[in-house]
């Protein structure tokens, strides 16, 4: 890592921890929102920022990975604590997410490609749309309403990184659940929150994409 580099990954957490406060401040704010504490928010903040610059360092795709990481450290807390993705950030993240991979396109044709960002993004949406309907129990509405971003930011860069979010989403939350079970805290019909497993598999699978 050069100096440069490295001086733009310390400022970047440092911009980090300023977003993480704001981000706070939103989701106590939000109808359908939840009150922190100070600190831990702030403190992943600044470590998904500043990994993200770190990694994606160069890369025309940088705007999609610190967006996933975005998303990542607003919507985490509202959905382990309550289990569930408020209106008011999974909805307007979808169009965010559209002109941000727009933007990309623009600034750099061979990073990706528009059109099969937004026939994953349909294809997904389609499947957990389904899942929902079918099985309420096993899918949220909120997690369909945020897979079109999923989708979308991962879909651009390749099917493959669509493809790895999907499978870190499961693996984890599998994991999650198996962990829960023998700590006690939860039974075989226990359901869990998928939506953090989807945004680390969102955030993860652009990382390595």
């Amino acid at each position: 890592m050069s100096g440069v580099q490295l001086v733009v990954v310390m400022l970047s957490a440092v911009g980090g921890l300023a977003a993480g406060w704001g981000a706070r401040q939103l989701l106590a704010r939000l109808r359908r929102g939840v009150t922190l504490a100070p600190g831990p928010l702030e403190l992943g903040t600044a470590a998904v920022v500043a990994s993200s610059v770190a990694i994606g360092w160069a890369r025309p795709t940088l705007a999609l990975i610190l967006l996933a990481g975005w998303l990542l450290v607003l919507l985490t807390p509202v959905d382990l604590v309550h289990h569930r993705l408020p209106d008011a950030v999974t909805l307007p993240a979808l169009p965010v997410a559209a002109v941000t991979v727009a933007v990309t396109y623009l600034l750099s044709h061979p990073s990706g490609s528009v059109n099969r960002a937004v026939l994953v993004a349909a294809v997904l949406w389609a499947l957990f749309a389904a899942t929902a309907r079918i099985r309420p129990a096993a899918m949220g509405r909120g997690d369909v309403k945020l897979i079109p971003t999923i989708g979308l930011l991962t879909g651009y860069v390749s099917l493959g990184a669509a493809v790895v979010a999907l499978a870190l989403a499961c693996v984890l939350g599998a994991l999650a659940s198996i962990v829960g079970m023998l700590a006690g805290r939860l039974e075989l019909k226990s359901s869990i929150a998928f939506g953090p497993f989807l945004l680390v598999g969102g955030w993860a699978a652009l990382l390595i994409a």
